[in-house]
């Protein structure tokens, strides 16, 4: 009886694992070259791939049962396993660059990530040669586990506004670290809730009644010898968060606490013990602004990477997901030859490959600002500042809604942490805030931009950089204005589109701030009143230099024959996609620009919708050559076999939950309510 039924459900079955191979068979590109090309040599994968044995084979780094850790022993396994790692580069088994591999794959942020990336660097930056020596060697055996306490209850992004103030008396040395307000409260730092036994506390300096702004110190927090707070000190865990379950954010208090005067770290500004205040250089405190630049520059690099991650899931799933078939009882189709869901995923695919390109370029320009650094020369700080800032904003907005966008393609499994989505998810988000509210920075850099404009329009200056675009679209104080040549689209320059549009957005910022009395300045009210568009402006730009990255990096592996003809091609596709969506999403504001006209807009669109058709072959073939191995995705839906439905099976069954045949509420609660069987049998048997 069974048989026929099953027989008529297999005619329309087809095994997951069979469409993820069908899918690969059928890419017209090789991902494995294109793999060697986005790692950076054939020798750099084979050396991750030795890593991910080594991490597979030690207690902590299994992440069988990762999603069924309560958060103490989240918080307890990836201090175990940061330890375990900073061991084995201490005694090189392992190199740091190795390390920081583990560290990827692990993927599990404890309560060393601000030791290794905020106080140590902060002390060997900051710090005099008597300091680094004091703090840093038993920074490195871990006798001392440090953090960054700068953020406060009140204040964030504002550090001028910080509120724990850090007073010296010249009779005693010291200086009185105090938290005046609950606002003062130090709150966020990763590592303080439990873990730190000091910090780097950022405090508002006063010597003889005078303020000198925030300031650098090393204050103890915790007894070496029971851990416990010391006098004057409140400290404690934040709670839990959004994500990072792992790391303890914590709270920082202080009660009128006195430390000593060499706590604060003097390589650049110092006070003597007698209290005069001596102010650092200025080419030091554009030192310390490059170091900022550089995490930003960092993130930008790593955002590819992450979102990375969520397309790898979310394209597999698509190409072995089914459903809905033209006609009952054939094989239903797989979702990923609906148009919307290529939308959603082809669009993502081609801003990360673009991401990707534009980080490492990113670096480039940062190394190039440090050399030039190196020789007293720090004319390129303003242009990195510009471009990191734009970036940081533009790749974490494409990032974190890409990755929220590969969890609804999922549709419902996306909604379980078994997918690796939602975990994803809320461990990425908060780069839209740290180092630099996203809004915060557009700000900044649309600053850069309307100074370059102004130079450009009004003084006829020539502007270099990321900016350069300014001089070559402008003819006098206007630009160009929109072409009809509509019939062969396909050659039309997507670049200059995108860069006019943030061209014209500047010119429209800079009469209306004249007109709202504020034609030189970038700051007041009639600045503050106005950042909507300013914020645009920067977006503008951010979008126009990874298209431009995108561009460029497609031509040097074509000069270069770094991958076959097919992949170029593919590629040159992926990256008119990135460009002809932003055009065809935001058409209105390009056509009320002026840079492109309603007809070219629809042919945009067209054009965009058969780029899409051309990708879906080679969808599965280009995160493939993400290279991103099972163990780092720890996602049932993202297997690089295809076997989805197992897989959620397999894990789910893994549950703590599912240890007993019992729940461990049935004794206590369950069972006083529940039918017992002979009530049931009776009625049944009336039946």
């Amino acid at each position: 009886m069974q048989r026929r039924s099953t027989l008529v459900v297999m005619q329309a079955h087809v095994e997951p694992k069979d469409d993820l191979a069908k899918e690969r068979s059928k890419a017209r590109i090789d991902p494995n070259a294109l793999s060697e090309v986005l790692a950076g040599g054939k020798d750099e994968l084979e050396r991750r791939r030795k890593i991910l044995e080594l991490i597979q084979s030690m207690p902590w780094g299994q992440k069988g049962d990762r999603y069924s850790l309560s958060r103490e022993e989240v918080y307890a396994r990836a201090l175990e396993a940061g330890l375990s790692i900073w061991k084995m580069m201490q005694e090189k088994q392992v190199t740091v660059d190795d390390a920081l591999v583990l560290r990827e794959l692990l993927d599990l942020p404890g309560g060393l990530e601000l030791h290794i990336g905020m106080f140590m660097p902060t002390i060997i930056g900051q710090g005099t040669e008597v300091q680094v020596k004091k703090w840093i060697e038993p920074s490195m055996s871990l006798s001392i586990i440090g953090t960054y306490a700068q953020t406060e209850l009140g204040h964030g992004t504002y550090v001028r506004g910080l509120e724990t103030t850090a007073t010296y008396d010249p009779k005693r040395q010291q200086f009185l670290i105090h938290t005046p307000t609950i606002s003062a409260t130090k709150w966020w730092p990763g590592g303080l809730g439990k873990t730190a036994t000091h910090c780097i506390l950022m405090a508002r300096l006063f010597v003889q009644g005078k303020e000198y702004g925030p300031h650098a110190f090393v204050v103890q927090l915790r007894s070496l010898d029971d851990h416990r707070p010391l006098p004057g000190i409140k400290i404690g865990d934040i709670g839990v968060k959004f994500g990072y379950p792992g790391v303890d954010n914590g709270f920082l208090q202080f009660d009128h606490v006195w430390i000593p005067r060499e706590s604060m770290l003097m390589k650049n500004a110092s006070v003597s013990p007698d209290g005069v205040y001596t102010p650092p250089p200025k080419s030091n405190s554009k030192a310390s602004y490059g170091t900022m630049v550089f995490v930003r520059a960092t993130i930008v690099a790593d955002a590819s990477k992450f979102l990375a991650r969520a397309l790898t899931i979310a394209v597999r799933y698509s190409a072995v997901r089914r459903q809905t078939a033209a006609v009952p009882g054939n094989v239903e189709r797989q979702i990923l030859d609906y148009q919307n869901i290529q939308c959603s995923l082809f669009t993502l695919l081609a801003s990360c490959y673009a991401m990707h390109f534009t980080g490492k370029k990113m670096m480039e320009l940062y190394k190039a600002s440090e050399s030039q650094r190196k020789k007293g020369d720090f004319s390129m700080l303003p242009e990195l500042h510009g471009v990191s800032s734009a970036l940081k904003a533009v790749c974490t907005w494409i990032c974190s809604d890409g990755i929220e966008t590969c969890r609804r393609c999922c549709g419902g499994h996306g909604y379980s942490l078994l997918s690796g989505l939602p975990s994803l998810f809320a461990s990425y988000v908060q780069n839209v805030t740290w180092e630099g509210d996203n809004n915060v920075l557009c700000l900044q850099t649309a600053r850069y931009l309307l100074k370059a404009y102004r130079n450009v329009a009004r003084a006829g200056k020539t502007v270099t950089g990321s900016a350069a675009y300014f001089s070559n679209l402008m003819s006098g104080p206007h630009a160009y204005q929109a072409k009809e040549y509509v019939s062969d689209w396909t050659n039309f320059d997507l670049e200059a589109v995108l860069q006019q549009r943030c061209l014209l957005l500047c010119r429209e910022a800079d009469a209306e701030l004249c007109r709202l009395g504020l034609p030189n300045g970038y700051s007041g009210p009639c600045w503050d009143g106005y950042t909507v568009t300013l914020i645009r402006v920067a977006r503008a730009h951010g979008i126009a230099i990874l298209y431009s990255n995108f561009v460029a990096a497609i031509q040097d592996l074509e000069v270069r024959g770094s991958v076959s003809h097919a992949t170029v091609i593919t590629l040159w596709k992926l990256s008119r996609i990135f460009a002809l969506e932003c055009i065809s999403s935001e058409s209105g504001e390009f056509i009320e620009l002026g840079c492109i006209t309603s007809k070219q807009a629809s042919l945009a669109r067209k054009e965009f919708f058969e780029a899409l058709n051309f990708i879906r072959d080679d969808a599965v073939a280009l995160v493939d050559a993400f290279a991103i191995p099972d163990y780092l995705l720890n996602s049932a839906l993202g297997r690089s076999d295809g076997d989805v439905y197992k897989g959620l099976l397999d894990m789910a069954k893994a549950s703590r939950l599912n240890q007993t045949e019992v729940g461990p509420a049935y004794h206590d609660l369950l069972s006083k309510v529940l039918n017992k069987g002979d009530v049931l049998s009776q009625t049944q048997s009336k039946l």
